[in-house]
C-alpha cells in the first residue's frame, strides 16, 4: 500500500503550497447541502492530491459504503486505498498517470478549468462486499504550473456488483454547454468503447440518452446529415442492426 501511495504521490507531485483556504467557501456551502442530500448510492469528494487528503466527505459517504468518514477524513488516501480492489489499483495509476500527460500536454490552463474526468474502479463496502464505483470529477483549484490538485467529485455506485470495464475519460465543456470527448480508454478493453473515435463515443452517449439527429447535431456543431453518418458507421462497427440496440447496451452496463 505505501508503494501504490507513493506511487500516486509521483503522479500528482506539486511545487505549490496550498493552505486550504481557496476552497473553504466551497465547502462550507457542502456542508449546508448535506443535510438535505437523501441516502443515495453516490457520494461528495472533494480531494487534495498535493496532501493525499479530502477537504470534504458528503455523509452519504457511510450511508453508500458503511465506511468510517471521520477514519476517511484524518486518514486520507492510505484509508481509501485499503477497500479498493488490489487488482484494480495498478490499473488507476495508469488511469491517473496518462490523465495527468493528457492534460498537462495538450491542455492549456484556460482549457482545464473547463474539462471533467470519469473513471470507474471496484471498491469493497462495510460488509466486504464488491461494489463497481462510477467517478465524475471536476478541478476547481491548480497550483503555478497549471496542474489540477483540489477536485471536486461526484461518486457513484452502479451495475449489480459483477466486474464492468475499468474505462477512463476527459471531456470538456464546448461553447453550447455540452461535454465533448476529447481522451477516452478502455483499460480492460472488454467494451466497444475501445473502437470507436472520441466522435462517436459522444454520439453514442447522446444517442443513448434519447437525442435525435438533429439534436446531437446541434450539439455537437455538425450537421444532421454528418450526425446520420456517423451513426451508419457506429452500427457497422458495433455489429448492431438498430440505435435502440446502442440504447439497450448502454443501460446494461451503465455506459453514461
Amino acid at each position: 500500500m505505501k508503494d501504490v501511495v507513493k506511487s500516486y504521490q509521483k503522479i500528482f507531485d506539486t511545487n505549490h503550497s496550498y493552505d486550504g483556504r481557496y476552497v473553504k467557501e466551497y465547502v462550507e456551502k457542502f456542508k449546508e447541502l448535506n443535510q438535505f442530500l437523501p441516502p443515495l448510492e453516490s457520494f461528495v469528494l472533494i480531494t487534495n492530491t498535493s496532501k493525499n487528503s479530502y477537504e470534504f466527505i458528503s455523509d452519504n459517504f457511510e450511508k453508500t459504503l458503511g465506511l468510517d468518514r471521520e477514519r476517511m477524513m484524518a486518514e486520507g488516501l492510505n484509508y481509501y486505498l485499503s477497500f479498493y480492489h488490489p487488482e484494480d489499483l495498478p490499473i488507476l495509476l495508469k488511469i491517473f498517470e496518462e490523465l495527468m500527460v493528457f492534460t498537462m500536454g495538450s491542455l492549456n490552463l484556460e482549457e482545464r478549468k473547463k474539462v471533467m474526468y470519469t473513471w470507474r474502479y471496484r471498491i469493497k463496502n462495510h460488509k466486504g462486499e464488491l461494489k463497481n464505483m462510477h467517478v465524475q470529477q471536476t478541478p476547481i483549484f491548480f497550483d503555478d504550473n497549471g496542474r489540477p490538485i483540489i477536485g471536486y467529485s461526484h461518486n457513484t455506485i452502479i451495475g449489480d456488483g459483477k466486474p464492468m470495464p475499468l474505462i477512463a475519460s476527459c471531456k470538456i465543456l464546448n461553447e453550447n454547454k455540452e461535454f465533448v470527448t476529447i481522451f477516452q480508454k478502455n483499460y480492460t478493453k472488454e467494451s466497444f468503447q475501445y473502437t470507436l473515435t472520441n466522435r462517436e463515443t459522444d454520439i453514442v452517449r447522446l444517442i443513448a440518452t434519447n437525442n435525435s439527429s438533429k439534436q446531437i447535431a446541434n450539439k455537437l456543431n455538425i450537421s444532421p446529415q454528418t450526425v446520420d453518418v456517423h451513426r451508419k458507421n457506429i452500427l457497422e462497427k458495433l455489429n448492431f442492426k438498430t440505435s435502440n440496440e446502442i440504447i439497450a447496451y448502454c443501460n446494461k452496463y451503465h455506459l453514461y
